[in-house]
């Protein structure tokens, strides 16, 4: 009798085993922000996304450069070189966009200042973001190193070439991710991120091996000499840079000497002449 009631529980168990992996099939949720199918309406798809995030919705506004771009009924009679708006209105989070050219749903950029970004809403623009994205810019928004991860992602499936990272000290020792061989950025603006020597390090072995960025900003940021000798080590590989902004960052004569004779004459060494053609081989 022991035998067959534990037999008789082994079945039980194994039915419960098989009907709990029905129920997970079953309740496999399409409602998920990652089985969202982008509809092309930018604005539509960025509401929907963050729904199914349970993420409070951050309204999307045009970049404006006159009150006639931004939209605003300006009344007759009244002066159009301003535009009076709600006092607080400055104060609530935003993101500003700019709509693409070709489709007016879509956008080529989006521009974040001055308030905490979390990493899961970067998830949602992540997720939202069209293929027409090519530039984003988050000033002063606190981002941190999961944040990163996620503009990593953006950088790696998105056609982005400009990238604007000013006043986020947080992630100050891991903005060399930005410049790996997925990365295809263009321009790349870090300035006022406390940046220090020991942080360039990485940041001119990154700067070795990059084929794509034209323009790097670094400026007021405490690189020193050290910071500077370790960059020019970088530049001596490196064929693409073209625009180099290190102002505000405590050089002395050495460190401007180290950045000069890099971009004055260049005279590899044999091991350098070979690791140069091990990269180019790498294309």
């Amino acid at each position: 009798m022991a035998k067959k009631k534990e037999k008789n529980t082994a079945k039980e168990e194994t039915v419960q085993v098989v009907e709990g992996d029905v129920e997970e099939e079953e309740t496999h949720d399409d409602n998920s922000p990652e089985a969202y199918v982008l509809t092309g309406d930018y604005r539509a798809d960025y509401t929907e996304i963050c729904k199914r995030s349970d993420l409070s919705i951050i309204p999307l506004k045009l970049r404006a450069t006159s009150p006639a771009s931004s939209g605003t009924e300006v009344p007759e009679g009244a002066p159009t070189t301003f535009v009076t708006k709600d006092k607080y209105c400055y104060l609530k989070p935003s993101i500003e966009i700019e709509s693409d050219d070709e489709n007016k749903d879509s956008i080529k950029s989006f521009h974040i200042k001055g308030w905490k970004v979390s990493p899961q809403l970067l998830n949602a623009l992540s997720l939202a973001a069209p293929q027409s994205l090519n530039t984003i810019s988050l000033w002063r928004c606190g981002l941190t190193q999961e944040g990163l991860i996620v503009i990593v992602g953006m950088l790696t499936k998105l056609p982005i070439r400009n990238l604007l990272l000013d006043g986020n000290p947080q992630c100050a020792g891991e903005y060399y991710v930005l410049l790996s061989e997925e990365c295809n950025l263009s321009t790349l603006s870090l300035r006022s991120n406390k940046m220090r020597c020991e942080h360039m390090k990485q940041l001119g072995a990154a700067l070795a091996g990059n084929k794509s960025l034209t323009n790097l900003s670094l400026h007021n940021n405490n690189i020193g000499d050290v910071g500077a000798i370790h960059l020019a080590k970088g530049l001596r590989m490196n064929r693409t840079l073209l625009t180099l902004n290190l102002s505000a960052n405590e050089l002395s004569d050495s460190g401007t000497q180290a950045i000069s004779e890099v971009l004055t004459s260049l005279n590899l060494s044999h091991d350098e002449i070979v690791a140069r053609r091990k990269l180019i081989f790498r294309k």
